[in-house]
């Protein structure tokens, strides 16, 4: 992919998308995958800018959080970052789970590849996937020495460096050293005098070190270890003019003495609170990971034990929403959280019958524990509560799936895979035992039994995959397959009242596809198509009502036709062409109920608007389009070539919450840059743009209107040495 030169193909790319390698072109799977120069010609820096490039892929930063992702793949994702509440999109680094979503946005430094498989992955990578899978691969260490370091800077004081060294100890253990450093002055502008200076500022820290030991040919042990601290806002606010600005006062910070908005009779006025503030204003996520993977590459097939160790530590103090001149600081959120989890897997990966069947199947095993502090505030000054939640989750599974062979064109593909799991959940309020109206309860535990909440919810379920493949010749695959998924059910745990904390289940779905799989001129086009439809049960819809309650519901079901195509072409030895068209019908379905129970204005079904209409699912536009051209011409003079690139996505008309709210109308997102490459590798210098033309559109709406970035531009250069 993005190959140049006298004899420039599109390149073929290795995936792992059914946990071993195959050529993208041969897997029956809709996934497409970016190795490292793809990605930086389209400027996919964090995993966020994958919506950019992937067919009906939609998201943006949760509300608050620059360091969060919600994906919305095929319209299934979570708007919701709090620690029991899952994503139906899967995260992995080199094949680990990683389960918070609260810092899912990783920039990118000395990556492989990374592959997006779209649909339901509920055999192979399990729970949570039944929007789909994004998995990055880093790359291993090189047997020669060498590396790159790269410096620049951009809009808003931003710098950035960047850089990687392979040092190879000895023929048998090598070592890669990588690390990055971004920080910039932040885009949004607070305006109150009483405030000032600038927000939503970027200062991340990114450290790495791989080690791959071989004591011999049939054993090889990579070890990585990764540190990141990352200091990224999406905080609220309103445009006035092109300026994203805000009048918020949460910077000054919580008072210490506040009004318990709930501990009050029905006669009488307010009870103070002694409060001290858990976190400065901003969002800071500090993360430290450690991956093993430990191979045995026996003549009977491959052993491979994985683990993988996460522990996340995030704290944040923001304003939701923040309207100029009005509502202003209507809700605070301040936070502390501590994420850990382990992931064990053992996969066993061969081939049998004269290699006929392709066959993997493993046991894979997740243990979560996640403590969570925060308190939540009304108009900067009525308490709403503040607890300590503590929820835990123990998932273990068992799959296998086998391609066999039935002839030499045709492929039968079979797999299952058995979950089980266990969630609990206990809350300690901070504030102590407290009556909140005459006759209701408090948030403890033990309220939470008598309301009739469970603190324990279990499930388990059998996730099957068929597929069949046609190989009509080695430049043409077609396939058709029937998959299934299912995504863990939680709380409501933004609730104030244990009655309203109430559990939701999970959401289960089947999913079926028919795709091809295209080489055309010799390897100068290459086109790939998915035609899919959803089926999907009790989904999981997220809303916050003007009440200021955060609701999640089994709202119904919902069902979703569409359209998958990337076409990558190179019709000259100096031209690349890319292509990525998402077409997508998504409804609501099942939802009779809720309609007959329902009166205007709504304020209580997610899935219906404020007259009682059925409302559009959201962040699920019917269509979006990346058109992108990538040249190369040569520049004898400088021993160099100048390369310009344009890239330009075309959303169409969506909303971004539920009940209609938040209405975009479509949109387009350009941008575009050009690098001089020194034709020996060594060095190169580029300028580019994002979101060029300072693009204005919704990406969430709590109540007020959450808006996309603006414009962003850097230069920067690059330093080759040694083997690189």
């Amino acid at each position: 992919m993005f190959s140049a030169g006298a004899s420039a193909q599109v390149e073929e790319i290795i995936v792992t998308a059914e946990r071993r390698e195959a050529s993208i072109q041969d897997v029956p799977v809709a996934v497409s995958a970016y190795n490292d120069e793809a990605l930086e010609a389209l400027q996919v820096e964090d995993t966020l800018d994958l919506i950019n490039v992937v067919p009906n892929l939609f998201g943006g930063n949760n509300t608050g959080i620059g360091s969060a992702n919600m994906y919305y793949m095929r319209a299934q994702g979570n708007d919701e970052s709090i620690a029991t509440f899952d994503p139906p999109v899967g995260t992995y680094i080199d094949g680990v789970y990683v389960s918070r979503q609260n810092a899912n946005n990783f920039t990118l430094f000395d990556v492989e590849r990374i592959e997006v498989l779209r649909g339901p992955q509920g055999t192979l990578f399990g729970r949570n996937t039944t929007g789909g899978a994004i998995n990055v691969v880093l790359k291993d260490p090189s047997p020669e020495m060498g590396g790159f370091v790269e410096a620049g800077f951009g809009r808003y004081s931003e710098y950035r460096v960047r850089g990687s060294v392979d040092i190879p100890v000895s023929d048998t253990f090598l070592t890669k050293f990588s690390g990055y450093h971004i920080s910039n002055d932040g885009w949004l502008e607070n305006r109150n005098p009483a405030v000032g200076g600038d927000y939503n500022v970027r200062d991340s820290i990114g450290l790495r070190a791989d080690f791959r030991y071989m004591p011999t040919d049939m054993l090889t042990w990579d070890l990585t270890l990764e540190y990141i601290d990352d200091e990224a806002g999406n905080i609220h606010g309103d445009l006035v003019g092109d300026d994203r600005v805000s009048t918020s006062v949460a910077p000054l910070g919580a008072p210490t003495t506040a009004f318990d908005f709930l501990n009050f009779s029905i006669t009488g006025g307010f009870v103070p609170i002694s409060y001290q503030q858990k976190s400065d204003y901003g969002s800071v996520s500090e993360t430290t990971s450690i991956i093993s993977d430990l191979t045995y590459a026996a003549p009977a097939g491959e052993l491979e034990f994985i683990v993988g160790w996460r522990d996340l530590e995030q704290d944040f103090f923001l304003n939701f929403p923040n309207a100029v001149g009005d509502a202003d600081d209507f809700f605070w959120i301040d936070n502390n959280g501590v994420h850990e989890q382990f992931t064990a897997e053992v996969k066993w990966s061969a081939r049998y019958f004269d290699d006929k069947l392709d066959f993997v199947s493993g046991v894979f095993y997740l243990n979560e524990d996640n403590e969570t502090d925060f308190a939540d505030w009304l108009f900067g000054s009525f308490l709403l509560a503040d607890r300590v939640m503590e929820n835990t989750t123990d998932s273990w599974a068992v799959y296998a799936q086998g391609d066999y062979a039935l002839s030499d064109q045709w492929t039968l593909t079979l797999g299952a895979r058995y979950t089980d799991e266990t969630k609990e959940i206990s809350i300690t309020d901070n504030i102590g035992a407290r009556g909140v109206i005459p006759g209701t309860i408090t948030l403890e535990t033990a309220n939470l039994v008598a309301a009739g909440i469970p603190v324990e919810q279990e499930e388990s379920i059998v996730t099957p995959r068929i597929a069949l493949k046609y190989d009509y010749s080695d430049d043409l695959m077609v396939y058709a397959s029937a998959t299934r998924g299912f995504k863990s059910g939680g709380w409501n745990a933004r609730e104030a009242l244990a009655a309203t904390m109430e559990p939701f289940g999970p959401e289960k779905l089947w999913a079926y596809e028919l795709g091809f799989r295209a080489d055309m001129f010799d390897n100068l086009v290459r086109a790939n198509g998915t035609l899919f439809y959803t089926d999907l049960e009790d989904l999981q819809t997220t809303s916050a009502t003007p009440s200021g309650n955060f609701l999640t519901t089994n709202a119904g079901g919902l069902e979703v036709t569409g359209f998958e195509l990337e076409v990558n072409a190179v019709p000259t030895d100096w031209l690349n062409l890319f292509v990525s068209l998402g077409l997508q019908d998504a409804e609501y379905v099942d939802i009779s109920d809720q309609i007959a129970a329902c009166t205007v204005p709504n304020t209580d079904f997610a899935a219906l608007d404020g007259n009682c209409n059925v409302a559009d699912p959201k962040r699920s536009p019917d269509w979006t389009l990346t058109l992108g051209a990538f040249l190369d011409f040569p520049v004898e003079a400088l021993g160099a070539s100048l390369q310009p690139n344009l890239s330009s996505r075309f959303i169409g008309p969506n909303v971004v919450g539920t009940r209609q709210l938040g209405e975009n109308d479509t949109e387009v997102i350009v941008n575009a840059g050009v690098s001089l490459v020194d034709d020996e590798g060594v060095w190169s210098v580029t300028a580019e743009c994002n979101n060029c033309s300072d693009e204005e559109y919704v990406t969430s709406n709590l109540f007020l209107n959450y808006w996309t970035p603006p414009m962003t531009w850097q230069v920067r250069g690059r330093w080759n040495f040694g083997a690189r």
